[in-house]
């Protein structure tokens, strides 16, 4: 009976995270829109989301999400078999996929899911969920978001263009609650690796860096179990 209240939980966040991917985009052309209207009130244009230069792609069937998310939640809890760590992770994981579909697609990381991943790794850390204790939690994030923040104001200044995103030192930030600083060198050494493996492949002269860090975050964590 409680799988099956985890897959109805489940299946309700993957209605939900495709809500919120299906209307990333829209909402992005409007609050741009509305800045720039407030920045120039006295030469408000009319406004064409059909013109503007991202658009939204397709995610999917919303029955997709209902049943990987629903059968996601439901296998969890089958082999943890504790509710409230289950949950914690599931949400987790969601989190994660939501953060690496919308970079891998449009090479955009809001920080509204990287701080709820940095709140919920934090809770985690509190719950005794992770190895870390919540002040170890506090500092790592901090740690990784600081480097990553370094990484990315070096190579801006070196390359004289970015090398990394602002949204990936705040996607670091929520990874840091997860892991402690020890494994920061082992964690960029997976994420780099997974980046160049799949460049060799794809062959695309740009790709995004959050997926393999979402990535690096599941196989860090698994190794130090």
């Amino acid at each position: 009976m409680m799988t099956f209240a985890f897959f109805l939980l489940g299946g309700l966040a993957g209605i939900f995270a495709w809500f919120y991917i299906d209307r990333f985009i829209p909402n992005l052309q409007q609050e741009i829109y509305q800045n720039y209207v407030e920045l120039y009130p006295e030469n408000r244009p009319i406004f064409h989301s059909e013109k503007a230069l991202i658009q939204s792609q397709k995610c999917g069937h919303i029955f997709r999400y209902f049943l990987g998310f629903g059968l996601c939640f439901a296998v969890l809890d089958y082999f943890l078999q504790d509710e409230l760590f289950t949950l914690w992770l599931a949400i987790t994981l969601s989190l994660i996929f939501v953060i690496s579909w919308l970079d891998w697609h449009y090479q955009l990381i809001s920080p509204t899911p990287c701080l709820f991943l940095f709140f919920l790794g934090l809770f985690g850390a509190h719950q005794e969920f992770s190895i870390l204790t919540l002040s170890q939690s506090l500092e790592s994030a901090v740690s990784f978001f600081s480097v990553f923040y370094i990484i990315y104001h070096l190579s801006k200044w070196f390359y004289k263009k970015e090398a990394l995103g602002r949204g990936d030192y705040w996607l670091a930030l929520g990874i840091g609650t997860y892991l402690t600083i020890e494994y920061l060198p082992l964690f960029l050494f997976i994420a780099c690796l997974l980046g160049i493996i799949v460049y060799w492949i794809s062959r695309k002269p740009v790709l995004p860096f959050a997926p393999f860090l979402c990535i690096s975050l599941i196989v860090t964590s698994a190794i130090t179990l």
